[in-house]
């Protein structure tokens, strides 16, 4: 599909020098015009001030978040991750803590450990969050139960969900390649494999949005992270099982829960990927989550070096930006509450800002696509204008339409980090190019 919504507003509304923006001088909604009326050049990327945004980018990870995350979050003594701050009073609010964050933890540290630095801080951080955490991990099928306290001891009898188990198996995934020990590598395949058995199931439960629930459902979110995992450990090695995962969670995102009415990534679907009849599941889709899907699935076709999947994947990319953008007061919206009716719930949430700049990245990267560049500035302009103040400890998790009133209360270490960490891996890559795109899908 590449005939995305709004093209004649972005032939109208796109950048010329995306350096500036990346260092918030120019208005997040400033009317500018285009370098070029023409394709893009292939032989070099226009537009994009790399130096600049690495400058940035590095002062923000290495100066700022780092430093903030021994200081409040890490626990030295216990192990772990306790993400419960006062992020403008730099105060932890809670000591208690839940296997998303322990997984999310592991793996940034030691994805910091295996890209940038060989510091043994970060390793030893990471591995007392793997003691902390595997020491509480089922030995049944089931998944982590909601939140422990600081000593590791269950809080209630909540019960968590598949998120839980598969940020573990991230965790130790990017840990076994920090540490050179395949048994991690092999743990993390196994709880994968695991989670992945129950959601089969048809008895398997899941909180999605709808008016009455069915057992058994096929959820995008799951399909995301899934196939999220299975990128990183073929980058690895080969594993049949995860490659026929992987393979199995594209099926499912591009021929199921795309919507052939609507053309958007809807959230739930019947355990056989079925639509389902619910008047409130039908109609609801979660855009955040798709624009953060199809960027994965856009880097599993670069991990194939499959140039079909990809321009797929980034054609329905291009779309679902422009269908989440508020042209208001900035930004992208993260769902649908009502697709037909044009609905939207109006508030704003940073990851996927943050997720976008990384699909649109892997765009920039191998094509130099135009249209990436322009929605990379615009878009990390406005993360930098409202998510990242410097009176903040952390960036900001969420807010209102305009992300006046907004959460302060949470330390977020994971979608932030990780999109600094990524694109400065990519701007490296870019340069040691000079400047040019990679070429593999051209």
């Amino acid at each position: 599909m590449t005939d995305y919504s709004r093209r004649s507003f972005i032939r109208r509304n796109s950048l010329s020098g995306l350096g500036l923006l990346g260092v918030g001088i120019v208005p997040a909604y400033a009317d500018l015009t285009r370098i070029s009326p023409s394709e893009p050049d292939l032989r070099i990327i226009k537009g994009l001030d790399i130096s600049k945004l690495q400058e940035t980018y590095r002062e923000a990870l290495f100066h700022k978040f780092i430093p903030n995350m021994d200081s409040l979050v890490v626990d030295h003594e216990y192990g772990g991750f306790m993400c419960t701050v006062d992020i403008l009073n730099r105060k932890t609010l809670s000591t208690n803590k839940r296997a998303w964050f322990e997984g999310r933890g592991i793996w940034m540290y030691s994805f910091l450990y295996n890209n940038f630095e060989k510091n043994p801080r970060y390793l030893e951080i990471a591995k007392k969050s793997k003691d902390f955490i595997l020491k509480l991990l089922p030995s049944d099928d089931t998944y982590y139960i909601s939140s422990f306290t600081r000593e590791g001891k269950p809080i209630g009898k909540v019960p968590g969900d598949i998120y839980g188990n598969l940020f573990v198996a991230e965790g130790l995934a990017e840990y076994s390649k920090a540490i050179g020990e395949k048994q991690y590598l092999d743990q993390a395949i196994q709880i994968i494999l695991k989670a992945v058995e129950r959601y089969d199931r048809p008895d398997f439960e899941y909180p999605y949005k709808a008016e009455n629930r069915l057992p058994g459902p096929r959820i995008l979110g799951h399909w995301m992270i899934l196939l999220s995992l299975s990128t990183q450990i073929l980058k690895q090695q080969h594993d049949d099982r995860i490659r026929l995962l992987a393979d199995r969670c594209v099926d499912a995102i591009l021929n199921h829960h795309l919507t052939k009415e609507y053309g958007v990534l809807n959230e739930a679907l019947a355990h056989d990927l079925s639509p389902l009849a619910d008047p409130i599941a039908s109609r609801y889709g979660d855009i955040g989550h798709g624009c953060e899907t199809l960027a994965f699935v856009m880097n599993y076709a670069v991990l194939l070096k499959d140039a079909a999947l990809f321009r797929r994947a980034s054609d329905e990319f291009k779309r679902h930006v422009e269908i989440a953008k508020d042209n208001v007061f900035g930004g992208h919206f993260h769902a649908f509450d009502d697709i037909p009716s044009n609905k939207y719930l109006l508030s704003k949430v940073r990851w996927l800002q943050e997720e976008i700049l990384i699909g649109a990245l892997i765009m920039i990267e191998h094509t130099g696509d135009e249209w990436a560049v322009n929605c990379f500035a615009k878009t990390e302009n406005y993360v930098r204008t409202k998510f990242v103040r410097p009176e903040y400890a952390f960036v900001i998790d969420s807010g209102d339409r305009k992300v006046e009133k907004h959460t302060t209360n949470r330390a977020e270490h994971y979608h932030y980090p990780r999109q600094l960490m990524i694109s400065l891996l990519a701007f490296d890559r870019i340069t040691k190019r000079g400047g040019k795109p990679s070429g593999m899908f051209s």
